[in-house]
């Protein structure tokens, strides 16, 4: 038996539970003893519903910093703007969590997008893990990448991001645990990545390190498709996405039948847009059956629900909030199984894409043909394997500590 912890340090959204999920119930089955942090902890609460896993509020940095070149261009970048260039914050936020490492008891961390915890758990001596979207290890090479392949950057803003960072991260940790590059927050972690290799962003990296296309498994309740005829069509929205007007107005005014699920929405949303061939769904589906049900779906290309309609070989049309979500799209569009927009553009063609994918069925074909490359393996051997690799890592994690 170990103890395990969860941490989930940035980033929105219950895709940084989902791939973890898929493993809770196997662990406790074992009779591990499961933590998560979480930065969210009512959507967490909400996303662990009754499991017998102790939650925890995260430790953050909730400072807001000026002044810096926009928008991020490699992961040192991302790290500035969550205190990554305070020397007393990130002490602070080491601080606590090792404090957290140590009341849990924790034998192994697994991070989801959590590198302080990461350095944290290295400081300590624990065993280390990465799981989730491949977007947020960088590959280990210096200076960390350009994230925005179609921009030109010097070369010289990279590395000169790279040693800002790499200087505040070692005035926080002891001589014997400097470290050589930014990729080095993540050496010696076991690697957990959601999806397969062609829609790594990075480029496709050892295969053994990723989950495949796992779906989720969040919600009970029932889809209901609008009544009649046309294809029907799953819609995920945030109610902060600068566009849901406009993408609630394309579904509305498609041939498809729409059921939509906005999450953060208002009752004066829904009456706004609802009709005839556009319902809503007041809370969390089926997702599941939600996947047998539909033929599209439109998403921002949150891992969690884009992996889980590849899954059943669902194209996705992807209206993307982050730069992760885009390099996800631009991925499925080279793939053949969706179709992005530009979150640059003011007033984005939401509607044509939509009627391009309603009327060529080649994004589903394509979506399928990627499904049926993935399943020789099933998600029952793959999440056997992850256990087993975890397991693995927590005894090793055990034993140094002892």
């Amino acid at each position: 038996m170990s103890r395990i912890l969860l941490a989930w340090e940035l980033g929105t959204g219950f895709g940084h539970l989902g791939p973890f999920l898929g493993l809770v119930p196997r662990l406790l089955e074992r009779g591990h003893v499961l933590h998560v942090a979480a930065r969210e902890i009512s959507g967490a609460a909400q996303a662990l519903g009754d499991l017998r896993v102790a939650l925890h509020q995260a430790p953050l940095c909730l400072n807001t910093y000026g002044g810096l070149q926009a928008p991020p261009l490699n992961y040192s970048e991302i790290l500035m703007r969550y205190g990554y260039l305070e020397p007393p914050m990130l002490g602070a936020m080491l601080r606590a969590w090792r404090s957290l490492i140590r009341s849990t008891g924790a034998d192994l961390v697994i991070a989801d997008h959590a590198p302080t915890a990461l350095l944290a758990a290295r400081g300590l001596g624990i065993a280390r893990a990465v799981i989730g979207s491949p977007f947020n290890v960088p590959p280990a090479v210096t200076p960390s990448p350009n994230m925005r392949s179609w921009a030109a950057v010097p070369p010289a803003r990279l590395a000169d991001s790279d040693r800002r960072v790499l200087a505040v991260i070692n005035s926080q940790l002891p001589a014997a645990g400097h470290l050589a590059a930014i990729h080095g927050i993540f050496d010696g972690a076991a690697r957990f990545f959601s999806g397969v290799p062609e829609l790594d962003p990075y480029g496709a990296r050892d295969p053994a390190d990723y989950l495949g296309l796992q779906s989720l498994s969040t919600g009970q309740a029932a889809p209901q498709w609008p009544a009649g005829e046309g294809v029907p069509v799953f819609a995920y929205l945030h109610a902060d996405y600068a566009h849901v007007e406009r993408a609630l107005q394309a579904l509305a005014a498609s041939p498809a039948r729409v059921l939509a699920h906005v999450l953060g929405g208002s009752a004066a949303l829904a009456q706004r847009h609802a009709g005839p061939r556009l319902q809503f769904a007041p809370g969390l589906l089926d997702f599941r059956r939600v996947t047998a049900g539909c033929a599209l779906c439109v998403c921002h290309g949150n891992v969690g629900t884009t992996l889980g309609m590849l899954h059943a070989g669902r194209p996705v049309l992807v209206l993307p909030k982050h730069l992760e979500h885009f390099l996800l799209g631009r991925a499925l569009e080279h793939l053949g199984a969706g179709r992005v927009v530009n979150p640059d553009d003011p007033a984005p063609d939401i509607a044509g894409a939509l009627a391009a994918m309603l009327g060529d069925p080649a994004y589903g074909r394509s979506a399928r043909a990627l499904a049926e490359r993935h399943g020789a393996q099933s998600v029952g051997t793959m999440t056997e394997r992850a256990v087993a690799r975890i397991e693995a890592s927590a005894a090793k994690g055990a034993g140094s500590a002892t």
